[in-house]
């Protein structure tokens, strides 16, 4: 089964807890892989990366599935069993979608990385960076607005805060898991904004999916994950 790494889209670090407390590097596999988030280049992309992560951890012969803070690498834990066809098969469909396995002395300072446990993230727990990036984007859209208009700090604070929950709900998949329907970011924005800053914000919305696509190298026609979230929760 394809791992489907190009076609998926401010929390605190997760430390690793691994399976067996005494893991040896020979049980790690390390890949370079493009899940930098667009929207915030500092930190990785949760909503892609996730189903990512959960995905390896259905394969054979994988144990867990990790990516670092920076979206640049995914670390692979092997089960003590694991033979080499399980690992060649996985570096192969992970190399098909452009994550090559590290060798050499970046293969060993990235696993002396991931055995230190600190700035990784296993499966769900991406959802942290996902709620990162919400927060980031919902701060660049106010601070858009403030530019072109004056804006009351106390309402910028409010609706900058309900952006960010929005966006983390939609970000996450909370909304999907409890059956949900996004508010529409224009909409909260309805009971902070005036008509013509409204004109703003959508401008401001319109730049943050540019952003999204145009930052993204593995994704020439398609939307990136985010994008298309940031358009369906109204951002038009």
């Amino acid at each position: 089964m394809k791992l489907q790494l190009t076609t998926i889209v401010i929390g605190t670090l997760t430390c690793a807890s691994f399976t067996d407390a005494a893991l040896a590097p020979d049980r790690v596999s390390v890949f370079k892989a493009p899940l930098v988030c667009p929207a915030a280049p500092q930190i990785g992309c949760g909503i892609a990366s996730k189903p990512i992560l959960l995905d390896l951890e259905k394969q054979p012969g994988v144990a867990e599935a990790w990516l670092n803070r920076a979206g640049t690498i995914i670390a692979v834990v092997w089960k003590p069993d694991a033979n080499a066809e399980a690992r060649s098969g996985v570096a192969a469909e992970l190399k098909e979608d452009h994550a090559t396995e590290l060798e050499g002395t970046s293969r060993d300072e990235a696993v002396k990385d991931f055995l230190s446990g600190k700035g990784w993230y296993h499966g769900t727990d991406v959802d942290r960076l996902s709620e990162e990036e919400a927060s980031i984007i919902a701060a660049r859209l106010v601070r858009w607005v403030q530019a072109k208009s004056p804006l009351p700090k106390d309402k910028a604070e409010a609706m900058q805060r309900e952006f960010s929950d929005s966006l983390r709900k939609d970000l996450t998949g909370e909304n999907e898991r409890l059956h949900q329907k996004p508010r529409r970011l224009t909409e909260i924005a309805g009971d902070y904004l005036k008509p013509e800053q409204i004109k703003v914000l959508k401008d401001a919305i319109k730049d943050e999916q540019a952003i999204e696509n145009g930052r993204s190298r593995y994704r020439k026609k398609a939307e990136f994950p985010s994008a298309r979230r940031l358009k369906r929760n109204d951002h038009s």
